[in-house]
C-alpha cells in the first residue's frame, strides 16, 4: 500500500525550515525513531477537504503556525519505508506532494503541536543537505534547488 502525504520546503530569506522528527504518530501508540531532520510533511487524512488543507494542517501540527504562503508545487517526493516501519505503519512506500512556501510569521512563535517533532530550525540553504538523511529527500531538494533559491516555480 501507498501512503499519500503532503509536505513543504519553506523559505525565509536564505534559510529553509526543517523539523527534527523523533516519533511516528500514525501507529496505535507513538513509535520512537532515531531523530532526523526533515521537511515538514505528513499523511493526508480522510477529513482533509483538499490537498492544501492537508498541507496547512500538517504545517500547523509540526511548526505551530499556518503563517505561510504557497509559492508553487514542486512535484512528488517518493520513498520506500524501511522494513520495520512497513510492518508498523501498514504502508510499503510514501508519495508526498511537495510545495514551496514562504514563511510569513514570527520565528519566535514556532512551536510544534505534536510530540512527533522535537525541534524546529531555520537552516542556511547551503547547509540543508548536511542535515537531511534520506537519500530521496536530498535528491529531491537538489533537483529543485534552482526553483527553491529563486522562489519561482516554473511548472
Amino acid at each position: 500500500m501507498i501512503r499519500y502525504a503532503v509536505g513543504g520546503i519553506i523559505k525565509s530569506d536564505d534559510t529553509i525550515l526543517l523539523v527534527k522528527k523523533e516519533k511516528i504518530m500514525d501507529t496505535e501508540k507513538p513509535m520512537e525513531v532515531k531523530p532526523e531532520w526533515d521537511f515538514p510533511k505528513g499523511g493526508i487524512k480522510r477529513e482533509d477537504l483538499d490537498i492544501q488543507e492537508a498541507l496547512f494542517r500538517e504545517l500547523d501540527e509540526e511548526t505551530g503556525t499556518r503563517d505561510f504562503r504557497v509559492i508553487g508545487e514542486l512535484g512528488m517526493l517518493e520513498f520506500e519505508f524501511p522494513a520495520a516501519m512497513k510492518e508498523k505503519l501498514g504502508f510499503e512506500r510514501q508519495v508526498t506532494h511537495m510545495f514551496l512556501l514562504e514563511f510569513l510569521g514570527d520565528r519566535d512563535q514556532l512551536q510544534p503541536k505534536t510530540e512527533e517533532i522535537g525541534e524546529v530550525a531555520f537552516v542556511k540553504i547551503n547547509k540543508v543537505d548536511e542535515r537531511l538523511k534520506l537519500a530521496e529527500t536530498k535528491e529531491f531538494f537538489q533537483d529543485n534547488l534552482d526553483e527553491i533559491k529563486s522562489g519561482i516555480v516554473l511548472r
